[in-house]
């Protein structure tokens, strides 16, 4: 690099180091007045369910944990979780857990176990490929049509085939950053100390909205 290129490179330089360290300062004091508040809840509640990943759609009766600001406790679930050893009765999530790396996700999950107490329940969905694979084999196009229906407008040809629109169903663009079948979810969840792991059904008195894709897993502590 020349001298002229980099004394001309020297403003962007700075601005970066600014933004980063403006950055830096925002996450660290929303990590401490979140951590302080999730605190707070861990020595008064009774009780503590926690609804991980839950966007502006929190459960009702449940502690919010998420970085959009609608959350109860804006909080990245990479920190850990915020709450005490054998503290939570039960832990939800719905379609988060896979826009998580999978080294992250099965950190995650160990977290959710240290905070369970004994017999708590760790219920959670993802989504699977399990039930396309009999369409996917048979090249059964309809039907893969039918069930992955919300590729974004306009990028319908890149999603044209049985693989593609699976591809998309699962990676979502680099959106989701794990995938799973039915072995593959319950196996990364007995990685993460839980022993008693099963799937279940849809519950409409128990889940927000059934999606054909989803597995719903159950495991306790």
């Amino acid at each position: 690099m020349t001298l002229r290129r980099l004394i001309s490179s020297i403003p962007k330089i700075i601005h970066d180091v600014l933004r980063d360290t403006r950055q830096e300062v925002h996450s660290s004091k929303l990590r401490n007045r979140s951590r302080q508040y999730a605190t707070h809840l861990d020595r008064t509640a009774q009780e503590l369910r926690l609804d991980l990943g839950c966007g502006p759609f929190k459960r009702p009766n449940f502690v919010g944990i998420d970085l959009d600001s609608a959350a109860d406790i804006q909080w990245d679930v990479r920190w850990g979780l915020p709450f005490g050893d054998d503290r939570v009765s039960e832990i939800r999530s719905d379609h988060f857990f896979e826009h998580l790396e999978l080294p992250v996700f099965v950190e995650v999950l160990r977290e959710c176990r240290r905070v369970l107490i004994p017999g708590g329940v760790l219920d959670f969905t993802v989504p699977h490929i399990d039930p396309y694979l009999d369409a996917y084999l048979h090249r059964d196009w309809q039907f893969l049509q039918e069930k992955i229906y919300d590729v974004p407008a306009g990028q319908e040809p890149f999603y044209d085939t049985c693989f593609d629109r699976i591809a998309w169903l699962l990676h979502r663009a680099g959106e989701h950053k794990a995938l799973f079948d039915r072995e593959s979810i319950i196996a990364k969840v007995r990685l993460a100390g839980f022993s008693e792991v099963k799937t279940r059904e849809f519950d409409p008195t128990r889940d927000m909205n059934w999606r054909f894709s989803s597995i719903y897993v159950q495991a306790l502590k």
